[in-house]
């Protein structure tokens, strides 16, 4: 049973990091995100309103906050594991999220 909800959480995150890719960030917006999210606590509660977060270092009216807020759930959780990693010292994940 772990083994196959492992799988599904596997594909989940690999339809969110395919989702951030298609919105087209830049290198600066994506570091822009990942700046703004490091020092925020994510906990599966707190995930759906990570574009809050991110919001509220940027401002409302950023367009990056935008494209944030259009992620679905998968594209949210996609973003707050390459957050996790990338403050963990992967910086490999911002290649990843932004399609190089």
């Amino acid at each position: 049973m772990a083994q196959r909800q492992l799988e599904f959480y596997q594909a989940l995150l690999a339809r969110g990091i395919q989702e951030i890719q298609a919105l087209e960030l830049s290198r600066e917006e994506a570091l822009r995100i990942l700046e703004a999210l490091n020092g925020i606590l994510i906990t599966p509660e707190t995930t759906p309103l990570l574009w809050a977060g991110v919001a509220q270092r940027l401002g409302d009216e950023d367009p990056t906050v935008r494209k944030v807020r259009s992620l679905s759930p998968a594209g949210i959780w996609a973003l707050a594991d390459a957050a996790a990693q990338f403050w963990r010292g992967n910086r490999e994940v911002l290649k990843e999220i932004i399609g190089e």
